[in-house]
């Protein structure tokens, strides 16, 4: 048998093109064979505590606007989804989703006694769990059990929690750039004798890099240009998913939502910059005919305050809305309405509808994975998948 040593010799030296191939592509990560069936998703982290409120707006109840004199969004421009909630009108590239019934809105999601601390509790909705920080996230634990629901992290930061397990190990890339090779290098396809099983992988994988290298390049005169960092992190998942990468989860975020002060102006760019970014993947995707496979998930750590704060902005909050959007989704608005009537110790409306549940709908419904092994037994959220 090949010695552990002697692997790593051959694997590194599979690797050693001059030292011009990216460290990703050095893990021997790139993936095996693409697959165009199974379903995919796109999860959108919203970091800093998006406001739920000014997103998701409550337009039928007065304690909103006497509770936000500056920041309250003004009836006769909310997107009405019925009589009391509407969707903030920057979101209004979205609403086309909404009107063909593909865009579900889940309301006041969270789970008991909130933390509001935006590390700690993004690491619960990460994780999968309230209580201590768990080792792996809930995706993470999704691909140990699975190895097909292979994860991608598309941004700048490092791999989140939600996507890493204990045997699988999730990609991480800044952009389509860390997917080129230079002009003089090459990965090594043929490298080691035939027959060891560990080799056989590294070659397996190789190949379908080298293949999705290829595919990526064809796609480069469709790339379209995009205005904001989100956006491109976006093209870079759309042009991923036509070129078949074997990853049937993408994971991104955009930031700024922690809104303290000057929250007006920011907070409409933030969501408008959301808005036109996903319909631009499902629409670039919808031309594919890829957009069925496809379901984004759209959440937050945490909503915020009710009352707005002397500062022009809102304080850290508790529950909030998740939306998701895609032709595979039972469009409507699920769970119940913010009570602002009925608010907990802090200032801030109760949550209705637990986050496990929704990821268990998410799993169950969407991914075909039984989440019980992954969240514990959950009641999973019905309906938010046609």
């Amino acid at each position: 048998m090949r010695s552990r040593r002697a692997f790593l010799k051959e694997s590194g030296l599979a690797c050693a093109v001059g030292g011009t191939v990216p460290s990703f592509w050095g893990r021997a990560a790139a993936a095996a064979e693409a697959r165009r069936d199974g379903t995919i998703l796109v999860v959108v982290e919203l970091t800093g505590g998006n406001d739920g409120l000014n997103t998701v707006v409550p337009h039928g109840d007065d304690a909103y606007r006497k509770n936000r004199p500056t920041l309250a969004v003004s009836p006769d421009k909310v997107l009405k989804l019925d009589d009391r909630v509407g969707l903030n009108d920057a979101l209004k590239d979205l609403l086309p989703s909404w009107e063909r019934g593909e865009l579900a809105v889940v309301q006041q999601v969270g789970y008991p006694d909130p933390n509001r601390s935006h590390f700690e509790s993004m690491a619960i909705w990460q994780g999968g769990r309230p209580g201590p920080a768990l080792p792996t996230g809930w995706l993470g634990r999704a691909a140990d059990a699975h190895p097909a629901l292979a994860a991608l992290h598309v941004g700048p930061a490092e791999t989140p929690l939600g996507v890493r397990g204990i045997r699988a190990v999730p990609r991480s890339i800044a952009g389509l750039a860390d997917l080129r090779l230079e002009p003089e290098a090459e990965l090594n396809l043929t490298m080691g004798a035939a027959g060891d099983p560990a080799l056989d992988a590294v070659r397996a994988r190789f190949r379908g890099a080298d293949g999705l290298i290829a595919r990526l390049g064809g796609l480069a005169r469709e790339a379209k240009p995009a205005e904001e960092p989100f956006e491109t992190r976006l093209e870079a998942v759309r042009r991923l998913i036509v070129a078949d990468s074997s990853a049937r989860v993408y994971y991104t975020s955009l930031d700024g939502f922690d809104t303290h002060a000057a929250q007006l102006y920011t907070h409409r760019n933030l969501l408008a910059t959301l808005g036109k970014g996903v319909a631009g993947l499902l629409a670039g995707l919808r031309e594919r005919g890829l957009a069925e496979r496809t379901a984004v998930m759209i959440f937050s750590e945490f909503g915020r305050r009710l009352k707005e704060n002397g500062s022009g902005g809102t304080d850290h909050g508790a529950a909030g809305p998740v939306v998701l959007v895609g032709p595979g989704v039972k469009g409507g608005l699920h769970g119940p309405h913010p009570d602002l009537g009925r608010l907990d110790e802090a200032g801030d409306p109760l949550f209705g509808v637990d986050f496990r549940d929704v990821y268990a709908a998410v799993l169950r419904d969407w991914l075909g994975v039984d989440p019980a092994p992954i969240l514990g037994e959950r009641p999973a959220t019905p309906g938010l998948f046609s």
